[in-house]
This record gives structure tokens, sequence and C-alpha cells, in this order.
């Protein structure tokens, strides 16, 4: 198999603290073609003394603080690979999560994006259980199951740059949901994978951004999604 270039894109905002743990399960992938981009928006803690011991393995670009989206938006347009992945600063991917995903996505050119399960680990790192993401083959029934909650870990997504670049990158006018709002464009026109593998740590450490739930932003991206599938939602 070819080895595409895969762009490795890392958003943060004061999570010194995870960054070397991000960042070393970066670059131990048995997958040997990456660009490793960290997005620092605005941090304000020690990130950069983190950084330097990394500067020879890393893209570092740092922008006023804007939030999630923008950060992500930053990093996918200074993104070169044929895949883009994006790890939050607090999560962890394990060993073979790159060169599985592209495997997956290399023998199917109709999908735009795939996503795996996980594990959760807790603030120091300790695996707490493994959680095992739905999956539904029949785009439909993927779509119906979306509405009712995002069950896609946004850590576990590896994207085709071509999708992307069709679908449009995160809407930054969402606090929150700005995902789950990319996964139902990208839906729209490609075909979903999936990989039922425990290839990302996701860390709940309590200071998630998913913690509070913002309501307001999924109702919007739940309407939408009924824009933009009419045919399913209407």
């Amino acid at each position: 198999m070819q080895m595409p270039n895969v762009s490795v894109v890392i958003p943060t905002y004061n999570h010194a603290r995870y960054l070397r743990s991000a960042l070393n399960s970066v670059i131990g992938q048995s997958y040997p073609n990456l660009e490793v981009l960290v997005i620092d928006d605005g941090s304000t803690d020690d990130t950069v003394a983190v950084l330097k011991p990394y500067q020879s393995h890393i893209n570092y670009i740092y922008k006023e603080n804007g939030g999630t989206a923008s950060a992500l938006n930053l990093g996918l347009s200074r993104a070169t690979g044929k895949y883009i992945c994006w790890l939050s600063a607090d999560d962890v991917f394990l060993e073979h999560k790159v060169a599985k995903q592209v495997a997956l996505m290399e023998s199917n050119p109709s999908l735009g994006f795939s996503y795996t399960s996980f594990e959760v680990i807790d603030g120091e790192g300790k695996k707490q259980y493994d959680a095992h993401s739905p999956y539904f083959p029949d785009k439909q029934e993927l779509v119906r199951k979306l509405m009712e909650g995002c069950f896609i870990n946004g850590s576990s997504v590896i994207m085709r740059r071509s999708a992307l670049e069709s679908t449009g990158y995160f809407d930054e006018s969402l606090p929150q949901a700005h995902d789950f709002d990319l996964w139902l464009r990208l839906l729209r026109q490609y075909a979903c994978g999936f990989l039922d593998e425990i290839l990302l740590a996701y860390r709940w450490h309590g200071q998630n951004m998913s913690r509070i739930s913002d309501e307001v932003s999924i109702q919007s991206v739940r309407e939408r999604a009924k824009r933009l599938f009419p045919e399913w939602l209407g």
C-alpha cells in the first residue's frame, strides 16, 4: 500500500499538562508519513516551553484565542496531507490508529471520513472503560441516529482533505457542536467508514468542554440537518 501523507491537527488552549502525552502518541504512531500541526489558540500557560523539545517534529502556529473551531480551521487550511486527523490536546492516539484508518480509507475512495471506538481515561491517564461507538452502514439510518445525539468522537476521526475542501470547514459561529455539524455536511456528499477498534484514548478530566451541553448549538445543527436531508428528516 502507498503511504499518503497524513496531517494531524492538534488545537490547544492552556492544556500544557496534557500536550506531551498527545504529541508522544502521534510521534509514536506506527504510520511514518505524518505532518503534525499544533495550533496554539492563545494559551497563557507554559505551552511554549512544553513544545520546545518537539520543534523538529511539529509545525507550531500561534493565534489569538478564538475557540476550538477557529483553531481547527487554521490547522485545516495549513494541512497538506491527503488525510487529516484532529487530535484534542488532552487525548491520545493508540499506536496503530493512523495506519489502520488510512488502510480503511484507501480501500474505499467513496469514504469522506471515518471514525473508531475508543477508551476513556482519567486526568492521570488511567483507563476507565472501553466505549464501542455505534455505527449504521445504511446512511439514512446513520443520519437519523445522529439526530438523536452525536456519538462520533472527534479525535477518532480521519477526513479526506478533498472532501473537506468540497464540504467546507468547521462553522466558527457555533460555540459547540461544530463537529456534529461537519459530520452531517460530509454525510450529505460522502459515505462514512467505521472501525470498531479501540484506537483512541479520550481523556475525561472534568474540565472538558463537552461536560456542559450547548442545547442552542445542538438544536441549530439539527435544524440545518433537516434542510440538508429533507428526504429523510423533513
